[in-house]
């Protein structure tokens, strides 16, 4: 699955850190930069996935599921951030690892950020599509987080950091679509649709796409004073691949970040 779908990626990636010569650099001596990858497998089985529009018992891992940890200081300001490989986290688990973070770190919880990659074949952590999360689960994920926060932020060490924006415009594309005559039922909201979602390739009821999409690819490129890689942050606009058959994943954004890392040849 990864080599035939993602395999656009890394040329993008590539593309990207190439035009880190236009990106902003900073060198201070007072930046430094703490990073840890902290694994959020389920250590139990079967668990409920939400990401399948109803309710869907997992009885295994296709690949680990991980909170990518940063934390970064420029010597006044101390901030964390956090992407949970998760579909839907709510806001109370988030503001739960928050705390435990702040308790652990001292880093004040308005300056985490914390957010999920939206990979569909992932733990339900909130009720949605007749599935309930599992109590220890959203427990473990939270301390999980909250430790990753504490481990990235005893790895801070003198780092220098870059930015910069790459583009593929050939994966991304508006899924609502204009429909060539409207539906002649009303919607949950009592309204008529003019758009629809997903119609399906080539369906002769649409016309054109019903707005725009953004191909950018924005990325942080965070290193040690001697160029070792120490974190690579970065955002796509594209919703989640799936065919993993039922098993937990952490889907593209998982082969992104493992790709990355064998690109830049990090440890």
């Amino acid at each position: 699955m990864r080599a035939k779908q993602f395999g656009w990626m890394w040329c993008l990636i590539l593309l990207a850190l190439a035009m880190s010569a236009h990106s902003a650099l900073a060198q201070s001596p007072a930046v430094k930069a703490g990073a840890f990858t902290m694994d959020v497998t389920p250590l139990k089985f079967p668990i409920s996935m939400n990401g399948n529009m109803q309710d869907y018992p997992a009885q295994r891992a296709h690949d680990p599921l991980h909170a990518r940890c940063l934390v970064l200081d420029d010597g006044k300001t101390r901030i964390a951030m956090v992407v949970v490989d998760n579909c839907v986290i709510p806001r109370e688990l988030m503001d739960n690892a928050k705390r435990q973070a702040h308790e652990l770190t001292g880093i004040p919880t308005d300056r985490m950020l914390i957010s999920a990659t939206h990979a569909h074949p992932c733990p339900a952590v909130a009720g949605a599509f007749q599935s309930e999360p599992d109590a220890d689960y959203v427990a473990f994920l939270a301390e999980r987080i909250a430790a990753g926060i504490k481990q990235a932020n005893d790895n801070l060490a003198p780092a220098k950091v870059a930015w910069g924006v790459g583009r593929d415009e050939t994966q991304v594309f508006n899924r609502r679509w204009w429909l060539k005559e409207p539906n002649a039922e009303t919607n949950p909201f009592g309204l008529i649709d003019q758009v629809r979602m997903n119609p399906g390739y080539n369906n002769p009821k649409v016309t054109k796409s019903a707005g725009p999409v953004d191909p950018e690819v924005s990325f942080l490129s965070v290193q040690s004073p001697s160029g070792r890689p120490l974190a690579f942050l970065a955002n796509y606009s594209l919703h989640y691949v799936g065919g993993t058959g039922g098993e937990l994943s952490a889907d593209y954004f998982g082969a992104f970040a493992e790709r990355i890392g064998q690109l830049l040849k990090a440890d």
